[in-house]
């Protein structure tokens, strides 16, 4: 059975985690709509304050305090000062994915494709999946399981009414913060690798090489969006939606997504980096991202456009997904 983690939520102060990440950082997540607290901790009897990174799109405010004396217990409960108030918690730990390539996302009754997002992806070349569950019901975790190797995805859950999009990315942002590369797509949206380039990880550093990319000077990758509809109301079921081509032209504005850099992002929204290092295009010559807008929807995806665009079988071939 899969491991479900549970963030630390303090509801009287909006608190939707508390985490001890990989860098030695304790980490607090905030939704960006409430109040600015000042938030401080006692580590071996010196009281020290939490900085807060605010998102500029106003959407999460990130609390951080490092101290390398300080030295994480799971099993231990912690007093943290929240503005005049004492607050003991447990802190959160989650895996290590150091130097990997991951994906998160965010899913809500999304059973029916959310299998087929992580085979595709993961023969792409992503070792790790980090699944944020804000279903009404309590199905995912079982399917997964189930379904697909265990140590491929974790389950969160991630039960949260105001802006939960930004709090997920950024929460991954932050818990995972030594990993390779962390793709923020959604489900409906399958990385579309160009010619001739099947594996993420050596397209990006093909990519780093053509356009002599500084790696560290950058916050990460964006991918542009290409929208896909079903006119013709077709099965979508399984992989058959994986063979419904008709589609609209490249999105030039809007709707992209990113692979980003944890490390050189400190908040995110969305489709941009809102506090980081500056994000490096992709031509869409070389990737862009099929976004299947119609999939688990009834209000939406069904344009009527005599657009093609067949590219992505060549992958769908080559990882035997019918």
């Amino acid at each position: 059975m899969t491991t479900i983690y549970n963030p630390i939520f303090i509801k009287n102060y909006n608190i939707y985690d508390i985490f001890y990440n990989d860098r030695g950082n304790i980490i607090i997540i905030k939704p960006g709509h409430c109040k600015i607290n000042n938030i401080r901790m006692y580590i071996n009897d010196i009281l020290l304050n939490f900085q807060v990174e605010i998102c500029s799109h106003g959407h999460a405010h990130i609390y951080y305090l490092y101290n390398e004396t300080f030295v994480y217990d799971e099993n231990k409960t912690y007093d943290i000062i929240i503005d005049d108030e004492n607050v003991t918690t447990k802190i959160n730990n989650y895996p290590k994915f150091e130097n990997e390539i991951i994906m998160s996302t965010i899913v809500k009754n999304e059973d029916k494709y959310i299998l087929q997002w992580i085979q595709y992806h993961n023969k792409l070349g992503i070792t790790r999946f980090i699944i944020y569950d804000n279903s009404t019901d309590n199905t995912l975790h079982t399917l997964l399981s189930k379904n697909i190797t265990n140590n491929i995805f974790i389950v969160i859950n991630w039960q949260y009414e105001h802006i939960f999009q930004q709090t997920q990315q950024n929460h991954s942002i932050h818990a995972f913060n030594k990993s390779k590369y962390i793709g923020l797509f959604d489900i409906d949206e399958y990385i579309n690798l160009q010619e001739p380039y099947i594996q993420i990880d050596n397209f990006l550093s093909d990519i780093i090489k053509i356009d002599d990319v500084n790696i560290d000077a950058i916050g990460g990758f964006q991918l542009l969006n290409k929208l896909f509809f079903n006119p013709n109301n077709l099965p979508d079921d399984n992989y058959n939606f994986l063979q419904i081509y008709n589609c609209d032209t490249i999105s030039l504005s809007g709707r992209a997504k990113c692979f980003v850099i944890p490390k050189n992002v400190k908040t995110f929204s969305v489709h941009v980096i809102t506090n980081g290092l500056p994000i490096k295009y992709i031509g869409e010559n070389y990737a862009y991202f099929n976004h299947y807008f119609f999939l688990n929807k009834t209000d939406r995806g069904f344009d009527n456009t005599s657009l093609i665009d067949k590219s992505i079988t060549r992958l769908t071939k080559l990882f035997n997904l019918h």
